[in-house]
């Protein structure tokens, strides 16, 4: 009998050629709004995430067992390598952060005097039920998504501004 890790791990695997980010969340809701308006998150994307290896069912498991205090909902965000290497080349290009790059939003400061972005929901591959290890896809999921093409370099400046 497979424990939940090695069940997440499976399910990642039909999503070839991706790197895959997990954070989890107790409120059915957060995942909705997650999977409908994206993840938002404040500073850096590992902060909030966590980064899993599916051939790794091992880490996954870690995850899970790590992370279970957080919410019994395990938010999946998967962007294809090609897609992440382009976000890494822009990023160096611009000498701009990788999140910035990511965000379908203009960064912005938190009241913690932290920069927050948000990860667009056709990066969120959908969310893994911990509690009946079942596997729900997000309708919004495009493994085509460029965010490069929607918001160009040009539009990112050094300065923001507190919302």
């Amino acid at each position: 009998m497979k424990n939940k890790g090695e069940i997440l791990a499976d399910i990642l695997k039909n999503f070839k050629d991706c790197y895959f980010f997990v954070h989890n969340t107790k409120e059915f809701n957060v995942v909705e709004s997650i999977m409908n308006e994206g993840f938002v998150f404040e500073s850096q994307l590992p902060h909030s995430t966590d980064r899993v290896n599916p051939n790794e069912a091992i880490e996954v498991t870690y995850f899970l067992f790590q992370r279970k205090d957080y919410g019994n909902y395990t938010i999946i965000i998967a962007i294809p390598k090609a897609i992440y290497e382009m976000y890494t080349c822009v990023s160096n290009d611009n000498d701009i952060g990788m999140e910035e790059v990511m965000s379908i939003t203009e960064p912005y400061y938190s009241d913690n005097d932290e920069l927050v972005y948000t990860v667009s929901p056709k990066h969120i591959l959908g969310y893994f039920n911990i509690r009946t290890t079942e596997f729900y896809q997000n309708r919004n999921w495009d493994p085509f998504f460029n965010n490069c093409q929607f918001r160009s370099p040009s539009n990112r400046t050094g300065r923001h501004t507190k919302k």
